[in-house]
């Protein structure tokens, strides 16, 4: 007789919000949520699968990098490579990135993404928005003009 499983999502959740549970453990911990029926547990998970300290160091608050982390975790969870957005990441900073992003006044298909999926709170224009002083005026006010605000 195969042992029952038990999956403690209050647990899970924790873990991961405190960073302890990462990798191939979170990744599991998706898997067996997905098992179990507990797809909003899964999708929530999602949002921790790319580490805020992957980043190149810049002056960005933890709050903003973690945003960014769970944006981008949320996009690769719907199959989104981001190869370049990780690219800039990595070699510019999380300030830097969003600078770059902004510039273009017409909305990207990553923003689409994210509001369709009730995460605008993820987008780099939501970010910007709770803290335009870290952001070029020009960032802000194509933010602002995106998310109609």
């Amino acid at each position: 007789m195969k042992p029952r499983r038990i999956f403690n999502e209050n647990v899970a959740l924790a873990e991961a919000k405190a960073g302890r549970l990462r990798g191939k453990e979170l990744r599991k911990a998706i898997k067996i949520a997905d098992e179990f029926g507990k797809s909003t547990v899964a999708n929530e998970l999602k949002l921790f699968l790319v580490e805020s300290t992957s980043f190149a160091g810049d002056d960005a608050p933890v709050e903003v990098r973690e945003r960014v982390a769970q944006g981008i975790s949320a996009l690769t969870a719907m199959g989104n490579s981001l190869t370049r957005t990780r690219q800039m990441l990595k070699n510019h900073g999380v300030i830097e990135t969003i600078n770059r992003i902004a510039r273009y006044p017409a909305a990207t298909k990553n923003f689409d993404r994210l509001c369709t999926a009730n995460l605008e709170h993820l987008t780099a224009e939501a970010i910007i928005l709770d803290f335009p002083h870290l952001f070029d005026p020009q960032a802000v006010l194509v933010a602002q003009k995106r998310l109609g605000r």
